[in-house]
């Protein structure tokens, strides 16, 4: 019999963190790595043993995350063989054994032709910051959206609050995108790219019993809303806003 419950989780800040937000002093194993082979995510000891005994019951585990492909599979996740399905881009790319869907990614190009292409919009975002003193890194990340990175000031909030005035403004002249917003980091995403289209995709397609979201930050609430019941970490975006 297939599993007929799906648990939809976010990978970042839910179930692995950075090493700059991990708490070492807490039993941790490693999450993921950089493109150097070196360890650069890792999981509470807790947390691990609770994804790992989720994975091995009779419950779907979909990762559901903003990482590209590249990217997903420098985290465990990908040598996990009872996971069939991963939601990767925000939502662009849907994984069934590892393969991309055929079907989901016609649906995304087709979206993508119908609107001003990512390279366009990143040549206009980058002259948008020529004239800001700003040390960013803005790039597209896989041909899906832009993203603007405030790498080398991580702890100097008033240039976040300065880059959010900028993309703020760029969004409203460019009404087919929206913006992301993740501690120090902001996407430029077409409005079709969300988690939560991908869910909604493969809960139709597979039409589980039951369903369970988990997510960090406010965004992954689009998805996590679809789901039966919904798993928030203590101290994230999500529980400090409603607490």
């Amino acid at each position: 019999m297939p599993n007929r419950i799906f648990m939809f989780s976010d990978i970042d800040d839910t179930l692995i963190q950075t090493g700059r937000k991990t708490d070492f002093s807490k039993n941790t194993e490693v999450g993921g790595y950089t493109k150097e082979g070196k360890e650069n995510s890792f999981f509470y000891e807790g947390t691990k043993v609770l994804i790992d005994t989720l994975i091995d019951s009779n419950i779907t585990f979909v990762p559901t995350t903003a990482r590209d492909i590249a990217s997903y599979n420098r985290t465990i996740f990908p040598q996990k063989e009872k996971i069939k399905y991963a939601i990767l881009n925000f939502g662009g790319t849907i994984l069934i054994d590892n393969k991309i869907d055929p079907l989901w990614k016609e649906k995304m190009d087709r979206e993508y032709s119908q609107i001003e292409s990512i390279d366009t919009l990143l040549t206009a975002l980058v002259y948008e910051f020529q004239s800001a003193d700003l040390h960013l890194v803005i790039k597209t990340i896989a041909d899906f959206y832009i993203s603007v990175y405030n790498k080398y000031s991580i702890d100097d909030k008033g240039i976040l609050e300065e880059v959010r005035d900028i993309l703020t403004d760029f969004i409203e002249k460019n009404s087919d995108f929206y913006l992301y917003e993740n501690d120090n980091s902001f996407g430029i995403l077409p409005n079709f790219l969300n988690k939560k289209f991908a869910v909604e995709y493969l809960i139709e397609k597979e039409k589980p019993i039951l369903t369970i979201g988990a997510g960090d930050n406010l965004s992954d609430l689009d998805f996590m809303n679809l789901t039966s019941f919904q798993l928030v970490p203590n101290n994230s975006f999500i529980h400090k806003s409603y607490r």
